[in-house]
């Protein structure tokens, strides 16, 4: 098994992170005039995480800052075939301790796989705080609300 680098994402690695958001209905939707408001209309550089193993990207991960104290996770995926050795984890890792050095003290973060959302909550402490509605299809077919968590740092 190769060794697993965490690094911020660079301009280079946009196409191979569309690749595996795109496996789990997670790519980037720009907005048009029938939907201005999508769930993630592009990555921010300087907030996104990858993984990469050998030179390929297998998993990113990214947040948006919403004010000094406040941010939310933006997108967590990795490459099926690199799922169940610590990717995701380390990522989620990465991004909490850039979120805390830059002073954030509450995480909030939206998933749609009951799988996911247990993981968030055994692993890194999140409580369920309530649902919302998706803007359109996007993650998990067939589900059309989140189920939002939030994590004081």
């Amino acid at each position: 098994m190769s060794a697993i680098a965490i690094r911020k994402m660079r301009p280079e690695d946009d196409d191979r992170i569309v690749a595996i958001l795109s496996h789990w209905n997670m790519a980037p939707v720009p907005a048009t005039p029938e939907r201005p408001d999508s769930e993630i209309a592009a990555i921010e550089i300087g907030n996104t995480f990858v993984a990469s193993a050998d030179g390929k990207i297998v998993g990113v991960a990214s947040y948006v800052l919403h004010g000094e104290r406040r941010a939310e996770t933006e997108i967590l995926a990795v490459d099926p075939a690199w799922r169940g050795i610590g990717i995701g984890t380390r990522l989620q890792t990465a991004r909490l301790a850039e979120m805390k050095a830059r002073g954030v003290k509450q995480v909030r973060t939206k998933a749609d796989r009951p799988e996911t959302i247990a993981w968030y909550v055994r692993k890194f402490g999140y409580r369920i705080a309530g649902t919302a509605p998706k803007k359109h299809a996007f993650g998990l077919e067939g589900v059309d609300r989140w189920t939002v968590l939030e994590l004081d740092l």
